[in-house]
C-alpha cells in the first residue's frame, strides 16, 4: 500500500507546474465546499438550492483570493509545517464574503455557521498541502542518508531549511543539550539530548551528524567532537563564523571535521600595538606570498591597512590566486591598499633591490622557503639556493637599503637539524643573525614554530584522502609526535613577534601540547564513521600501516637550542639569543656553499653542514640531489660583499 501511494505521489510530482496548480485549485474548491456543507449540517441547516449556490460562490471566492495572494506560486516542498498566512487571509476573506452574500440574498444563518465554516475551511485547505509535502519528503528519503543536526540554534534551523531540498541527506531531527529545548519540536522535527543520539546510533538509525554551532568557543567545539567520537558516526560541520560573516563560505557548505576542530585552542586576542606597529600606513613586502604561511600573512597584513602590499612569489598560479583573493577583499571592505603582485625569485638579488627601492619598502616578511622534508632531502642544492642564498639576498638587500624591519619565518626543524630542510633554515637564521649584529638601520628578527594545520605539507589532507579511498592510512611511526598550530594563529603571532624584535633574536611560538600522529589518524577515521583496525578491533574498516620514518624525519621536534628562553609581554611568544657567526665568518661559509653548488659537489655541501654551528645530526649518512649535473650553473651571482651603511 505504501509503495503504491509513493508511486502515485511520484507521478504527481512529475507533472508540469501549471497542471499542479490547477489540481491544487480544484482541491481547494472541493475543500471549501466540504467545509460549507459540514458547517451547515452540524448546525441543523438542510441542503437546498440556496446553500448549494452559496457553496459554489464560496469556492470561487476562496480560490480567487488564494490566486490573488499568490498561494499557488508557493512550492509545496518548501512549505513549513504550519498555517500559511496566505491561506488564512483567503479564508478570512471568504468568511467576510459569506456574511456579505448572506445579507444580500436574505438567506440568514447563525453566526456560528460562519465561524465553523472558517475553521474547517482553514484546516481542509491547509491539510492537502501538508500531506503533499509529507509525501514528497517520504519519496525523497529513499536512497538518502539519515542525519541529525547537532545544535538547534539559529545555524541549526537555517541548515535544516537548506537540507529540505537535499538529495543526499534525510533530516531526522536535532540534538541539543539545552534544557529549555527538551522534548521540543523545531520545524516539526524533534529535539533530543545526546543520550537519544546514542540510542539512535545503537539502533542503526543514523550514522551521520552535522555540527551546526559555528559561534561556539574552540574549547566547546573540541569537547562536543570528543563526545561524538566514540559513537562511530561521521561528523561534518558548518563553516566557522568568521568565514560565514566574511562571505567566504555559506552555511550549507558542510566540511569534514579537521585537526583544528580536534586540537584547536582558544585564540589570544592580538595586541593592537604589536599587530599594527610595522604595517599600518607602511609599505610591506611578503616573500613566498602564495604559500601557506605567506598567503595568511598577506590576509592579516591587509587588515592592518598598509599603503602598499608587495607580493613576491615565484609560482604563477599561487601568485594569481592570492592576488585575486586580496583584491576581492579590498573591494568588499572598501580599504585603500595598493596590492602589487611580483613574479620573481628571492634568489634574484638585483630584482629584490629594485623592488625595495621602487616602492620604498618599510617591512619585509620573508616566508619563501622549500619545506617538504623528503623532497628537499633529495633536492639539496635547490634547497640551499632557495632557503639559504634566497634568505641572504633578501636580508642583505634589506640591510643595504635600510629597510626598517625584516622578519624571517623559520621552523622548529632548524633546531639540531636532522635533514637538509632544517639545516638550510638554520643557515638562513645564521645569515640574519650575522647581518643583525653588524647593522643598526634594520631591525632583524626570526620567528620559529612547528607544523601548521592545513598547510600544503600537512598530514591531514593525506589522511582524509586515504580514508575516502578505504585505506590504508599510512603513518611513519607509532611514536612520532608533532606540534600543531592553525595557520591564522601562526601568522598573527609572526607579525606580533616581529614587532618585538630588532637585535637578531629568535622568537619561538608556544605551540601547546604535542600530538601523537597515530592517535590523530585513529580519531580522523572514527569521526568519518569508520573503525580503525587494531589488535583490539581486528574487524575494523580502515587499516593503519606504518611505513617507517622518511629520510631526515625525527620522532619529535624541538623549538630551542637551549633552555634559556625568556618570556615576552605576549603569553604565547618567548625569545632567545642563540649562537651566531660573525659576518666575516658567515660570508666565508656562504662562499664555500656557492662553490659546492657551482661544482655540484654534494660531499663538500655535506661537510659544510657539519662544520657550521648547526648541530647537524643527519638521520642518514648521505643526501642526494636529482639534478647534480650543473644544477646551479648559469644562475644569478650571489652577492657576498660588505653590507651598506651601518654594516661591517
Amino acid at each position: 500500500m505504501r509503495k503504491t501511494i509513493r508511486l502515485w505521489a511520484g507521478r504527481l510530482f512529475e507533472l508540469e507546474r501549471r497542471d499542479k496548480q490547477l489540481l491544487q485549485a480544484l482541491s481547494d474548491a472541493a475543500m471549501v465546499v466540504v467545509a460549507m456543507l459540514l458547517a451547515h449540517g452540524i448546525n441543523g441547516y438542510a441542503l437546498d438550492a440556496g446553500s448549494a449556490a452559496m457553496c459554489a460562490a464560496m469556492a470561487l471566492v476562496v480560490v480567487g483570493l488564494l490566486l490573488i495572494t499568490g498561494a499557488y506560486r508557493a512550492v509545496v516542498r518548501y512549505l513549513s509545517f504550519g498555517i500559511s498566512p496566505r491561506v488564512v487571509l483567503a479564508i478570512v476573506g471568504g468568511m467576510l464574503a459569506f456574511e456579505f452574500l448572506n445579507s444580500l440574498s436574505g438567506h440568514v444563518v447563525r453566526q456560528r455557521v460562519v465561524f465553523d465554516f472558517g475553521l474547517m475551511a482553514l484546516v481542509f485547505v491547509s491539510l492537502p498541502r501538508h500531506v503533499m509535502r509529507w509525501l514528497y519528503e517520504s519519496t525523497q528519503h529513499n536512497g538518502r542518508e539519515a542525519v541529525l543536526i547537532y545544535g538547534a540554534g539559529s545555524a541549526g534551523r537555517q541548515l535544516a531549511m537548506a537540507l529540505r531540498t537535499s538529495s543526499q541527506y534525510a533530516l531526522l531531527g536535532f540534538i541539543d543539550e539545552d534544557p529549555a529545548l527538551k522534548h521540543a519540536h523545531i520545524l516539526s522535527l524533534p529535539v533530543r539530548p545526546l543520550n537519544s543520539l546514542k540510542k539512535w546510533v545503537a539502533q542503526g538509525r543514523v550514522r551521520h551528524i552535522l555540527l551546526a554551532m559555528p559561534n561556539i568557543s574552540v574549547t566547546r567545539r573540541r569537547d562536543i567532537i570528543a563526545s561524538l567520537e566514540p559513537l562511530g558516526v561521521s561528523v561534518q560541520t558548518v563553516p566557522d563564523m568568521g568565514d560565514l560573516v566574511s562571505g567566504r563560505a555559506k552555511l550549507s557548505e558542510l566540511r569534514h571535521v579537521d585537526v583544528a576542530d580536534l586540537l584547536g585552542r582558544e585564540a589570544v586576542p592580538p595586541m593592537a600595538q604589536l599587530i599594527q606597529k610595522d604595517i599600518a600606513g607602511k609599505v610591506v613586502m611578503v616573500t613566498g606570498a602564495g604559500g601557506s604561511i605567506g598567503s595568511e600573512l598577506c590576509r592579516q597584513i591587509l587588515q592592518q591597512s598598509p599603503t602598499v602590499l608587495v607580493l613576491l612569489e615565484r609560482s604563477e598560479h599561487a601568485l594569481y590566486t592570492i592576488d585575486n583573493e586580496l583584491r576581492a577583499t579590498i573591494e568588499a571592505s572598501g580599504r585603500s591598499v595598493n596590492v602589487v603582485p611580483v613574479l620573481a625569485s628571492v634568489c634574484h638579488g638585483q630584482r629584490v633591490r629594485d623592488l625595495i627601492q621602487k616602492f620604498a619598502v618599510d617591512t619585509i616578511y620573508h616566508a619563501a622557503a622549500y619545506k617538504h622534508v623528503p623532497l628537499v632531502e633529495n633536492n639539496a642544492f635547490a634547497a640551499i639556493r632557495n632557503n639559504v642564498v634566497g634568505t641572504w639576498e633578501v636580508a642583505l638587500a634589506a640591510a643595504e637599503l635600510r629597510v626598517r624591519n625584516f622578519v624571517l619565518v623559520s621552523t622548529d626543524k632548524a633546531v639540531r637539524p636532522s635533514n637538509v630542510m632544517g639545516a638550510t633554515k638554520r643557515l638562513a637564521e645564521l645569515a640574519v643573525q650575522a647581518l643583525a649584529a653588524e647593522n643598526s638601520a634594520t631591525r632583524f628578527s626570526m620567528v620559529r614554530f612547528g607544523n601548521v594545520l592545513g598547510s600544503s605539507g600537512s598530514v591531514v589532507p593525506r589522511f582524509r584522502a586515504q580514508i575516502a579511498e578505504g585505506g590504508p592510512v599510512t603513518v611513519t611511526h607509532p611514536d612520532v609526535i608533532r606540534y600543531f598550530m592553525t595557520i591564522p594563529e601562526a601568522a598573527q603571532l609572526v607579525i606580533q613577534a616581529g614587532a618585538m624584535g630588532g637585535h637578531g633574536e629568535v622568537f619561538v611560538l608556544e605551540m601547546g601540547e604535542p600530538v601523537n600522529i597515530l592517535q590523530l589518524a585513529q580519531r580522523m577515521i572514527r569521526l568519518s564513521g569508520l573503525i580503525p583496525i587494531t589488535d583490539e578491533q581486528p574487524e575494523g574498516d580502515i587499516e593503519i600501516r606504518f611505513t617507517g620514518l622518511r629520510p631526515g624525519e625525527k620522532l619529535y621536534e624541538e623549538l630551542l637550542l637551549s633552555d634559556k628562553a625568556q618570556t615576552t609581554d605576549h603569553p604565547r611568544i618567548c625569545h632567545s639569543l642563540e649562537p651566531a657567526l660573525p659576518l666575516v665568518e658567515w660570508k666565508a661559509l656562504l662562499g664555500r656553499l656557492c662553490d659546492a653548488m657551482s661544482n655540484s659537489d654534494l660531499n663538500a655541501a655535506r661537510q659544510i653542514f657539519h662544520d657550521a654551528p648547526l648541530q647537524y645530526q643527519p638521520s642518514r649518512e648521505t643526501f642526494d640531489d636529482v639534478a647534480v649535473n650543473g644544477a646551479s650553473k648559469g644562475e644569478s651571482v650571489v652577492h657576498i660583499m660588505p653590507v651598506g651603511s651601518g654594516a661591517g
